[in-house]
This record gives structure tokens, sequence and C-alpha cells, in this order.
């Protein structure tokens, strides 16, 4: 009798620890001078930052993509402030966001950085 009551305990533990973890989708990172901020729960995304690293400034635009999403900024000076987009969607379990800075120099452009998360349970 006890070793059942023991083992109920066990499964209703696991059960609620499952229950109890949601999944977030909420992240971010930087990546040479580029950065990107993800917030949402679950796999719904209600932005995606594109910036800077903090003190650093560019002439140029982002790129942001994964998931079914892509699209450039305007050209212009970013800082830290940054570009957002409010997909305000779910997005494919194992979706892969990055963001890509292109920095214009040269006649040419240069890529200042491709920070990356993964939207998933």
């Amino acid at each position: 009798m006890l070793k059942k009551i023991a083992a109920a305990a066990l499964v209703a533990a696991a059960a609620t620890t499952v229950m109890a973890a949601p999944a977030l989708a909420s992240a971010g990172g930087c990546n040479v001078r580029s950065c990107i901020e993800v917030d949402g729960s679950g796999l719904r995304v209600n932005s995606i930052l594109a910036r800077t690293t903090h003190g650093d400034s560019f002439y140029g635009h982002f790129r942001i993509y994964g998931g079914g999403i892509d699209i450039n900024s305007r050209t212009a000076t970013w800082n830290f402030s940054g570009f957002k987009i409010y997909p305000g969607r779910d997005l494919p379990n194992g979706s892969v966001l990055c963001v890509e800075g292109w920095e214009q120099a040269g006649g040419g452009h240069n890529l200042i950085g491709r920070p990356c998360v993964e939207v998933h349970f």
C-alpha cells in the first residue's frame, strides 16, 4: 500500500512539474556589434528588436529573419534603441530568429554581427 501511494505521488509530482513549466519565447543575445531581443511567451512572438551593442552606432540597415519573417529596416544611423517589429503571432516550434547588422562603408556593406535565438517549447 505504501509503495502504491509513493508511486502515485511521484506520478503526480512529475505531471505537476511538466504542467508548471511554461515555454517562453523571450530571449536575446549579441554577436560582434549586433543584438537581438525577442519578447513573447510559448511560441507567440510579440516583438523582435534588432539593435547595436551598448554605446555603439553604425550607418546601414538591419535584417530580421526566420520563422517566416524576413524584413529589412531602412538605411539609417542605428544605435542601442534599434529597429523593432511586432509579429504578434505564433511561430513554428524550433524556429530560429536572426538579426544581421549591415554597415554601409566604402561603397559596400559589411556584416557586423548575426545573433540568433530559437523559439521552442
